[in-house]
């Protein structure tokens, strides 16, 4: 007598009564939320790839006059109220700094001549303690250092931001 035709799912069944092991549940029990999780971490992913490729990270560069090499603080950064000011102007010249209209003295500068670097630094017994939070305006006046002060000398005006 042939064999009784039996199911695959009455031999699971079958197989599972013996063993005493629960019936096997489904791999994906709730679709519809794997596939919210699946797109919503796709949006996600999106997102950041957008906005790391868009993002602007330049520094903002501004042109500088040929006589100045560089400005700290830079122009429209901020600053903290006891930070320096310096102008790196072309080696072979010298300057002085005017800050917020008040141009400051001689024997509050440090000067670096080889390198024309004119530095002002706030702090007791000088015309600035420290910044004013706001606003600070800048100019460095520049002429060649060989020569005497000229009664208009080039100038170059910038302005950060103190706090």
């Amino acid at each position: 007598m042939p064999p009784a035709a039996v199911s695959v799912d009455t031999l699971a069944v079958m197989g599972s009564e013996r063993s005493g092991a629960p019936p096997r549940r489904r791999i994906l029990e709730h679709p519809g939320r794997v596939a919210i999780v699946v797109v919503a971490l796709l949006v996600v992913l999106n997102l950041a790839i957008f906005l790391v490729t868009s993002s602007d990270t330049t520094t903002g560069e501004r042109t500088l006059p040929a006589a100045i090499d560089g400005v700290r603080p830079e122009p429209g950064t901020v600053a903290r109220l006891q930070d320096s000011v310096t102008a790196d102007l072309r080696d072979g010249l010298t300057g002085v700094l005017v800050i917020n209209g008040l141009e400051i003295p001689e024997d509050q500068l440090e000067r670096n001549d080889p390198l024309g670097v004119v530095t002002f630094r706030p702090g007791p017994d000088k015309d600035f303690a420290r910044w004013e939070p706001g606003d600070v305006a800048v100019q460095v006046l520049s002429w060649r250092a060989t020569d005497e002060r000229p009664p208009d000398p080039d100038s170059y005006s910038w302005s950060f931001r103190a706090s």
